[in-house]
């Protein structure tokens, strides 16, 4: 699975424009703020209906259009499809999938997979669990599409849920609505944790495989770490035993503070180096391999059995000396298709490598 085609319509800084991509290495150079990064982004709106990036529908229409339109043809061994998204000030989004309509945003997820990286992902390992939940959860919807209508699921009942508990009174009436809302917690929730506990000792296995090649160091390792205690088992059955258990013991504290206390929204993904927490005690240097190595592995395991994956880096050459460059460069080349974006031609380090080149600058690109 690769993008041969992006086409862009009144995006950020593109009024009009179509870009032809290798299956390999494409690499995006010139000065900052010609559009590079807005690329990438677009071609986020193709896997997930979203930047990621962060940035709303809104900030990346261009200036005085009413709306944005992003387009790409996604080849997928011997077939290919056609992928367009549009948004309107005025009717929000809409996704096409070969000329059809899908009923849903999430429905289009998974048709194109994608890993992006830009430096500011340090956070990942530096920041709180909210980036690491993240980082899965992102993983996971693109490969298993139970797992985002759990994970929507659960977070629609979580916000009933805290509702509940903030206006409860001790009522019969109250007890039974805080139920209610608990029983479909359970429900979904145990099926985030189960899968959550599968992916992780897949992605640690890639992520060390990264690491060890980019910073010659084999221990670092991710530890998902539960507010429910799942167990040791993984099965479903047992998870959601534990999660009920978690619940009833915090039952008269939730109530006092009028929230949810335990489940998968509390939980995190710790990130160690030869034993020690990362995000207490990592250089600057550390957080950064770090963070590749866990974007890197997150695309390996997108990528598993040969499923295709693109991988979008922006701008992560300038973080990096060139003997690193240049092995960043030879692991992503066994990645699918990669986008990466940098200040400078790639010269050397793609020498001998079949690789699209493209010279952007003013919102215009040309291939070199």
């Amino acid at each position: 699975m690769w993008l041969r085609t992006l086409r862009l319509e009144n995006f950020r800084n593109y009024e009009r424009h179509e870009i032809e991509f290798e299956d390999g290495l494409n690499f995006l150079f010139g000065p900052n703020g010609s559009g590079k990064t807005s690329i990438l982004e677009a071609v986020s709106y193709l896997a997930v209906a979203r930047s990621l990036r962060g940035s709303g529908d809104g900030e990346v229409t261009r200036w005085g259009a009413p709306g944005f339109g992003v387009g790409g043809d996604v080849v997928d061994g011997a077939s290919s499809r056609s992928i367009v998204l549009r948004f309107t000030r005025a009717s929000g989004k809409e996704v096409t999938v070969d000329g059809e309509r899908i009923a849903t945003l999430s429905e289009l997820v998974g048709h194109l997979r994608v890993a992006w990286f830009s430096p500011e992902d340090t956070w990942i390992t530096k920041g709180g669990p909210d980036a690491r939940r993240r980082l899965i959860d992102l993983t996971l919807c693109q490969i298993e599409p139970e797992y985002l209508a759990a994970l929507s699921s659960y977070r629609r009942t979580l916000r009933q849920r805290n509702e509940a508990l903030l206006g409860w009174s001790p009522d019969d009436e109250s007890d039974r609505l805080v139920q209610t809302w608990t029983d479909r917690l359970l429900e979904y929730g145990s099926r985030v944790i189960a899968s959550r506990l599968a992916l992780v000792p897949r992605l640690n296995e890639a992520v060390r495989r990264f690491h060890t090649a980019i910073a010659g160091d084999d221990g670092l390792l991710l530890d998902y770490k539960s507010s429910v205690n799942p167990g040791e088992s993984g099965e479903l059955g047992e998870i959601r035993k534990r999660f009920a258990d978690a619940i009833d013991r915090g039952a008269a504290e939730e109530r006092r503070r009028g929230f949810t206390l335990v489940g998968p929204h509390r939980d995190d993904v710790e990130v160690r180096l030869d034993g020690r927490l990362l995000r207490t005690f990592g250089s600057q240097g550390q957080h950064r391999t770090a963070a590749i190595a866990l974007k890197l592995g997150e695309a390996a395991v997108l990528d598993e059995g040969g499923r295709g994956v693109v991988v979008l880096l922006d701008d992560i050459l300038s973080e990096l000396d060139e003997a690193r460059a240049q092995g960043l460069v030879e692991l992503v080349s066994g990645l699918g298709q990669a986008l990466m974006t940098s200040t400078r031609p790639p010269g050397e380090l793609v020498q001998g490598r079949t690789c699209g080149r493209f010279h952007v600058e003013e919102g215009e690109v040309s291939r070199q």
